[in-house]
């Protein structure tokens, strides 16, 4: 995980697309359990990868991917909740909430963490471990097809599957 970091700080745009492509399930789901709707938390996931591209020279290589994808997403969450606040002419926000609670960071955190590790448990043992492969230890799909010796095809095939059950487990359980 840490060469996508640096290779997405270089300007490398499938360091990106990588990077999206494991943490928008984990994003969305954050901003949708605070938000609780779907169209936002969508928009709020894209935002989190824009402003990552866009922040990309100034980046810490050394915070872990999901601590730094979390805190764009607490930010822009917190950030669009505030605006539909002023739009609703409503009550305001509380103060902890904006100021960014470490501890409700921490609970939250823990808790998107324990529901992507429940989905990947519902994974047949194969999938899952080319999943765990993949995600997890950071292998490249050719590095697993050597390893456990089968197609490249077969590897992305495996990891596209695991990646809807993932969505899907988690879509089930945020709505």
């Amino acid at each position: 995980m840490e060469g996508l970091l640096e290779k997405l700080k270089s300007g490398d745009e499938k360091a990106l697309e990588e990077l999206v492509y494991i943490h928008i399930a984990k994003v969305f789901n954050f901003s949708f359990s605070i938000l609780k709707s779907k169209e936002e938390a969508e928009e709020v996931s894209q935002d989190v990868f824009i402003k990552l591209w866009n922040s990309r020279e100034k980046l810490d290589t050394a915070l872990p991917v999901d601590r730094l994808l979390f805190r764009i997403a607490k930010n822009l969450t917190l950030n669009k909740i505030r605006d539909n606040q002023k739009h609703k002419h409503g009550v305001e926000v509380s103060e902890n909430l904006l100021i960014g609670n470490s501890t409700m960071e921490d609970i939250l955190f823990k808790e998107m963490e324990t529901t992507l590790l429940k989905a990947i448990e519902t994974l047949p043992p194969r999938r899952k471990i080319i999943f765990e492969l993949s995600r997890l230890q950071g292998l490249s799909n050719k590095e697993i097809s050597e390893k456990l010796d089968i197609s490249v095809n077969t590897v992305e095939g495996q990891i596209r599957k695991a990646i809807k059950t993932i969505h899907s487990y988690t879509d089930s359980i945020s709505v």
